[in-house]
């Protein structure tokens, strides 16, 4: 299977393979096949993201999410100075992903109102960015070098005993420990959910998708009567990310608008404030939901 970052280049992809964690499998074998996954996903994705699909788009962001949230879930036995020279040409290419799947989430929520067209016109301008980015030799010298670095980087090598030991553990041993740790934290800074600001609260929503991706990263490496009590987390932290996820959304909507001058407030003011007091009402509804299901995450 191939795939064209132009017309006279072919690159190879690899084939896609299933992944199956064991309770007995070695951390940097489930590293490995978590990431080949991710990575593979962004490449399917590719040619379709690249001729201006919304969902490959929406696709390849959550495959990138994913990649971050497992480099981060095995953060000690993974970070190496490649990872953070990479991480920083990741940081570039989720700038120009990021903008354009905003205005496409701002477009679907403004069908047939006055400032649709606007935003039509500044997602052709942020997706022609992007798709330079995607065929630019940039991306593909990122794109082989996380390849290069799952499979064969400075953290593969390492010999002092604690790095092998790191990459030795059973699945089971690390991932329940760590599970815990980031359950904990999330349970921590949730509280006060509805009082809290929006950077906080962008903080909680960061920590949410983390935890829900390590704990699907999980199955199959922990027992499944321990697993099954994940799920259950994994049911409120889906919900949870849902209702914090369209407070973003709202969020990222108005400062458009603001930013592009869309709204008249000389000759709608009134409009304008009546906008305003349904935007207060509808994020204190979201928040009060939202302090709920974090409740019942941290039972």
């Amino acid at each position: 299977m191939t795939l064209a970052a132009s017309p006279a280049r072919e690159r190879v992809v690899r084939p896609k393979r299933p992944r199956h964690l064991s309770e007995a499998m070695r951390c940097e074998t489930a590293f490995r096949l978590i990431l080949s996954e991710c990575l593979e996903e962004v490449a399917t994705n590719h040619e379709a993201l690249s001729s201006g699909d919304p969902t490959a788009l929406h696709q390849t962001r959550i495959a990138l999410t994913r990649l971050k949230a497992a480099i981060a879930f095995y953060g000690p036995m993974v970070a190496d100075s490649e990872w953070t020279r990479l991480k920083s040409e990741l940081k570039w290419l989720s700038a120009y992903l990021g903008a354009t799947r905003d205005l496409d989430v701002a477009i679907e929520n403004s069908k047939g109102l006055p400032e649709e067209r606007m935003l039509m016109t500044a997602r052709t301008d942020a997706f022609e960015a992007l798709r330079e980015a995607l065929q630019s030799d940039r991306y593909w010298q990122w794109f082989d070098g996380m390849w290069d670095w799952v499979g064969s980087g400075p953290w593969t090598t390492r010999q002092d005993p604690r790095a092998a030991q790191r990459r030795a553990v059973p699945v089971s041993v690390f991932h329940a420990r760590r599970l815990a740790r980031w359950h904990g934290k999330l349970c921590h800074k949730s509280r006060g959910l509805q009082g809290m600001g929006k950077n906080k609260r962008h903080r909680v929503r960061l920590a949410s998708k983390r935890l829900r991706y390590a704990i699907e990263f999980s199955e199959g490496g922990l027992p499944a009567d321990v697993y099954a009590s994940w799920r259950n987390v994994l049911k409120h932290l889906r919900k949870g990310q849902q209702l914090l996820g369209e407070l973003n959304d709202d969020e990222v909507r108005r400062k458009l608008f603001e930013s592009a001058d869309a709204l008249d407030q000389g000759a709608d003011e009134r409009k304008a404030r009546h906008q305003r007091v349904h935007e207060r009402k509808r994020k204190s509804q979201l928040l009060r939901r939202a302090a709920a299901i974090y409740r019942k995450i941290a039972e």
